[in-house]
């Protein structure tokens, strides 16, 4: 007896579920035709979402605006599949959003997508799904430059993947690996960079022996060539050619893989380099590394990994080998770099204000719609009554009225359905304005980071091409045989300076991304911990009270118990308590000739789960400074919020604080300005548990080449 075929909508289903688990390039025109064929089998609501996700994605063509487009309609697509109430086919909205976003270097909101994406997926129980966007994570956690969170994520999913030890766990150690390497090449002291380098070739040597075992070849010749180029890269010249002397054994390899060539060009370069030879083998060694490294700036985004090591190779070594002109601009390409990269984030963003322009065009389409409502609505209230009249006429007539009814009943249903539609498209409308606003918000944010970064960065390049300049002089000076000794030490100290200058800006710079990255509260990996309330806020107090400006400024303590054990985070709330010190010192004492500020402690119990309450701390801080002006009240806590931006304040304090207040240490942060009175802020902290879990932060990881 033969089995009978499936049935179309089965065969639907298992054609896209194929293909859910094979699409991942940008432009597979051969899926595109699948997905356009399936479109005409009449596919059920939710595949019908998740195939124009998927369509969207691959008709892009790696246009920014048209990505910008098939952003704003995954967003409605969106809210369809959570209506649907599809797992698979929210996820796959998520999925095709992340790529989107990817793209147009959004890598927040693209990490947030996939994120989702994959809990989605392990809820549906699509275990290898769930693993691909893992990868997509790491993924783009790599183009983002994330490092740390890279190397903390991967270690910290290795312990369940080596269960399993399957090519999952390969990429896994491949990103720890990739993390620990670059951490190493960015590290300015040789042993810190050593130390990282040993670490990614404990890393690459777990991966080879994996590969090894699942008979992986291009995952064992990628081991090898990672292998090669940590070892080439601490001088171990000898093993560095026995790896790639392994590679050129195997057979079927990927030359054309992305990033392969990279860095095995790479890895031939600093071999040649760190072999003993003459002077003039050493200077073609050094000359073969230069052009490595502007061949990869040529390479485009597979090649940025190996390029940045390139070119700080080349600035560490030419600093050793007192080739500074060459450390110069390896240093300043890699400047250029990263401005070229904001450049680029900036013009992103350029195009979602113009989209955002349109705001009031959607503000008079809604008007429009509310008229035609209304409208309708008269229109309905005067048929009704025509209606009604000619009902009355008729009700003698049985047969008449019953006609009447029906007419009736088919207009009233007309025009609710139009009204329905109108109402439906209102929806629609306030959900795009709503889209708009959050799109301006976010551009609001980038043009702060933007503004705040120009200052340093500008003063490190005007620096650093000084030195430059001052550096041909003295190079031209020394040829000529005119230098004298005290030109060359005011030459001497002219660099000094300078190089000067460059460190403090490129450390303002830092230190701006560094508050930047607080507001994600998963920066702070803190556990709670038992410790002394009131011995801990007398020992910050002291620190407060040696940074006072004068004999006539005043901090009192007040509320404080000989000891009060607390289950908490005391890192996170010196970083609160430090930055409204930091307030009262810039905004409430500015200008001053005397001021003064208090800390209360006080113990309430707050309300906790059903009826029962639960014992907190209340923190009281206050000055007698000017205080907030009522309009800017509202607005203190958001990011990047400040009266003084471009003149050394950068908006990030209270909104970090209210954070690290609220979000990690599950608190409340509440803040008064009575006016006359100075500035209050409220700060309520529970106790947690003596066993408190520590709080689950996302994974940072990113993708190996």
């Amino acid at each position: 007896m033969n089995a009978s075929p499936p049935s179309r909508p089965a065969q639907i289903a298992e054609r896209l579920k194929q293909l859910r688990h094979s699409m991942v390039g940008w432009l597979d025109l051969q899926a595109l035709a699948e997905l356009q064929d399936l479109l005409r089998q009449s596919p059920s609501s939710s595949e019908a979402v998740e195939i124009e996700a998927y369509t969207l994605l691959l008709d892009l063509n790696t246009e920014a605006p048209k990505a910008l487009r098939a952003l704003q309609r995954c967003q409605e697509l969106l809210n369809l599949a959570q209506a649907l109430q599809h797992p698979l086919c929210e996820a796959a909205v998520w999925r095709v959003m992340q790529l989107l976003q990817s793209f147009l270097m959004l890598h927040p909101a693209a990490l947030h997508s996939a994120g989702m994406a994959a809990k989605l997926y392990a809820d549906a129980g699509e275990h290898e799904l769930e693993q691909m966007m893992l990868e997509s994570h790491n993924y783009v956690l790599f183009h983002a430059q994330m490092y740390e969170e890279l190397y903390a994520s991967c270690q910290s999913q290795l312990p369940r993947a080596r269960q399993s030890r399957n090519v999952f766990c390969c990429r896994l150690i491949w990103g720890a690996a990739s993390a620990a390497y670059t951490l190493g090449m960015r590290c300015p002291q040789l042993q810190q960079r050593e130390e990282w380098w040993r670490q990614a070739r404990e890393l690459h040597l777990e991966a080879l022996a994996l590969s090894q075992t699942l008979q992986q070849t291009m995952m064992e010749a990628i081991s090898l060539l990672n292998l090669a180029v940590v070892e080439a890269s601490l001088g171990q010249v000898p093993a560095a050619r026995a790896y790639l002397d392994r590679i050129g054994a195997l057979t079927h390899l990927d030359a054309h893989r992305p990033g392969w060539e990279a860095w095995f060009g790479l890895a031939q370069a600093l071999i040649e380099l760190h072999e003993p030879r003459n002077a003039a083998q050493e200077e073609a060694a050094w000359g073969g590394l230069l052009a490595t490294a502007r061949r990869l700036l040529d390479g485009g985004l597979n090649h940025a990994a190996a390029a940045e090591a390139a070119l700080r190779t080349i600035n560490h070594l030419g600093r050793q080998r007192n080739r500074l002109d060459d450390a110069l601009w390896a240093m300043e390409t890699l400047l250029d770099q990263q401005l070229q990269a904001r450049q680029a984030l900036a013009q992103n963003m350029a195009d979602t204000l113009s989209v955002a322009l349109e705001l009031p065009r959607l503000r008079q389409e809604k008007d429009r719609l509310m008229e035609q409502g209304f409208a309708l609505e008269q229109s309905l209230a005067q048929r009704n009554q025509e209606l009604s009249h000619a009902l009355a006429k008729v009700q003698a007539e049985a047969s008449i009225r019953a006609a009447a009814e029906a007419a009736l009943q088919k207009a009233h249903d007309e025009l609710e359905a139009q009204v329905r539609a109108r109402s439906a498209e209102l929806e629609l409308a306030l959900r795009t304005l709503m889209r708009q606003e959050k799109q301006l918000a976010l551009s609001r944010m980038v043009v702060g980071v933007a503004h705040e970064m120009n200052t340093p960065l500008g003063n490190a390049r005007m620096a650093a091409s000084t030195m430059q300049d001052q550096c041909q002089d003295l190079r031209a000076q020394t040829q000529l045989g005119q230098l004298r000794r005290s030109e060359l030490d005011q030459a001497l100290n002219r660099l000094q300076e300078g190089s000067e200058l460059v460190d403090r800006n490129l450390a303002r710079a830092g230190q701006l991304v560094e508050r930047f990255k607080a507001l994600a509260i998963s920066q702070h990996q803190e556990a709670p911990q038992q410790l002394d309330l009131a011995a801990q806020l007398r020992q910050w107090a002291q620190a407060w009270q040696a940074r006072l400006p004068g004999p006539d400024f005043r901090l009192d303590i007040s509320g404080l118990p000989e000891r009060l054990a607390w289950q908490g985070f005391p890192r996170a709330l010196h970083e609160v308590l430090d930055q409204l010190f930091d307030n009262s010192l810039q905004h409430g004492w500015a200008g001053r000739p005397q001021g003064w500020a208090g800390l209360a402690l006080s113990q309430i119990r707050t309300p906790g789960d059903e009826t029962e309450e639960r014992e907190a701390v209340q923190l009281l801080w206050q000055d007698d400074g000017p205080g907030i002006p009522a309009e800017h009240l509202p607005h203190v806590l958001e990011p990047f919020f400040s009266t003084r931006l471009g003149q050394g304040g950068s908006g990030l304090g209270l909104s970090t604080a209210h954070s690290l207040v609220c979000e990690l240490m599950g608190g409340r942060l509440e803040l008064q300005s009575p006016p006359g009175q100075g500035c209050q802020v409220r700060i309520t902290l529970p106790r947690l548990p003596a066993a408190a879990p520590v709080p689950a932060w996302p994974d940072h990881s990113a993708q190996p080449d």
